[in-house]
């Protein structure tokens, strides 16, 4: 299979290694720029020097967040102030890449905390306000009022002449992918809401790609981080010459309607334009030998970054459950999209799955932070194994490390040891903290026991183990880790 250059939105595992293990399972692989290079939590990565790398590759295509290439990361976006030209001086690379560019571009955040963790310095004070106002500014659309607010005059304006910057650069990216540089761009929208300033711009991209009558080739849906993994499938599936066919389950009978937390359209709206953006064809269930299966949003506030819940609900869990089990034992090739809370995967479902062994049968899973995340990343591992299949490049052991690799992350990690640890740190789930530089050993060592203690009582993926001492803390910080899996030589 091919080699694709990819320019992540940033150094998280989730964004810089989670596109290679996708690609691996088809055969392919990723190569990425220097670490020096790329951004790291606040700090900025280096745009011109990442320019530089990416016209330097001779990759088969090249994956690229717009916001790296041009502003040096996503957390960037929010706080630099490069104007518009220095940008598009920077996108100029964009024209000396050999192979197709298949791009993404991000519709600014307007997060609803207290908590300037990557955002301006005064959303450490005034974000609820501003997440109020934003959405006040959505509803007045086309009355001509303005609403009022306890936000100060300068900090409205630094808010709105940053989005609208970045609005004005979208709509560039929109120009670039109707000239052809671009051979495909995904806009997403991330963690915004129903009303709020990055919904309706949003809503003004997609209105411009009909207009210009993008089709297929310009995709718009909730997400961000997990577009360089989506975009990953979609140039396997160029390369292969193959759309695969998939269709998409859901146990509920609603489900698919549902709204989920951090997302403005259902999440089935969603479904339909990941698929498209990761290369694939979605068809009925009859016509499909590979069905993605959403394990649907639940009701409540409850999300195991922000208010971790005591339990879930077990009926929604056992029938999702009953569903993956049923086409698997059709012969279907299943791939699970764990959207129930956010945050984190549900501990009923993947205990479920995992005490008869349906979990380790998966083509794929995921079940991280937002739907839209969950569902992209799903929908690309579950691409690559039908691209690898019909190629004859599947690599099984690679599916399964990725199995075993978003288990451990997204239910080990995120809804089981997360919570506990920060019961123990007494930290506030609400706002980001941070691990002084002391405290990383032990907080890693503890991080490890508990990753270790759940992973065994699981025994969901036979075969794998993590690694001893492979914890890290990407970002100094309790809300992501990073680690390693190796082998152990039993397989059942």
């Amino acid at each position: 299979m091919i080699r694709i250059a990819l320019l992540p939105l940033d150094d998280r595992p989730v964004c810089r290694m989670l596109p290679g293990l996708v690609a691996a399972v088809a055969g392919a692989t990723v190569e990425t720029p220097p670490a020096a290079l790329l951004p790291a939590g606040r700090r900025p990565g280096d745009p011109d020097a990442l320019a530089d790398w990416l016209g330097t590759r001779r990759a088969d295509a090249a994956v690229v967040a717009l916001e790296t290439l041009g502003l040096g990361g996503l957390i960037a976006s929010r706080l630099r102030d490069d104007p518009v030209p220095a940008v598009l001086r920077r996108w100029a690379a964009l024209s000396d890449v050999a192979g197709p560019v298949y791009a993404s571009t991000v519709v600014q955040r307007t997060p609803d905390a207290d908590d300037a963790g990557e955002e301006p310095d005064y959303w450490a004070r005034l974000g609820r306000k501003l997440h109020a106002w934003s959405a006040a500014l959505h509803r007045a659309l086309g009355t001509g009022d303005t609403p009022p607010t306890e936000v100060p005059p300068e900090i409205r304006h630094d808010f709105l002449r940053r989005r609208q910057r970045n609005h004005v650069l979208n709509q560039v990216a929109l120009g670039l992918a109707a000239d052809g540089v671009l051979d495909t761009l995904v806009v997403g929208a991330d963690d915004t809401a129903v009303a709020a300033v990055g919904t309706a711009e949003w809503q003004w991209l997609r209105t411009w790609t009909g207009w210009l009558e993008l089709g297929d080739r310009v995709l718009a849906h909730p997400g961000a981080d997990e577009i360089g993994a989506v975009l990953v499938a979609r140039a396997l599936t160029a390369a292969a010459g193959r759309s695969p066919r998939i269709a998409v389950a859901c146990a509920e009978p609603d489900g698919l309607a549902r709204i989920a937390r951090y997302e403005p359209v259902p999440v089935g709206a969603g479904i339909a334009s990941q698929a498209v953006a990761a290369g694939a064809t979605v068809v009925d269930a009859d016509d499909a030998a590979a069905v993605l299966v959403v394990h649907p949003p639940q009701p409540g506030d409850a999300d195991w970054a922000t208010a971790p819940p005591a339990d879930t609900d077990p009926g929604p869990a056992a029938r999702t459950a009953v569903l993956v089990r049923r086409l698997l034992a059709d012969g279907r090739t299943v791939a699970l999209a764990d959207c129930a809370l956010g945050n984190g995967a549900d501990p009923r479902l993947v205990a479920d799955l995992a005490a008869d062994g349906s979990y380790a049968r998966l083509a794929g899973y995921a079940g991280w932070n937002t739907a839209g995340n969950t569902v992209g990343s799903a929908l690309a591992t579950l691409v690559a194994y039908q691209v690898g299949r019909v190629t004859g490049t599947l690599d099984e052991s690679a599916a399964r490390r990725l199995l075993a690799h978003r288990l451990l992350d997204d239910h080990g990690w995120m809804s089981y040891a997360r919570p506990r640890l920060r019961a123990e740190l007494g930290t506030d789930p609400t706002r980001h903290d941070h691990i002084a530089a002391a405290d990383v050993p032990a907080v890693t060592a503890r991080i490890e026991e508990l990753l270790t203690e759940r992973w065994r009582e699981l025994a969901a993926v036979p075969g794998l183990t993590p690694t001893a001492g492979s914890v890290t803390l990407p970002w100094q910080r309790t809300y992501e880790i990073d680690f390693a899996l190796e082998e152990t030589g039993a397989q059942s």
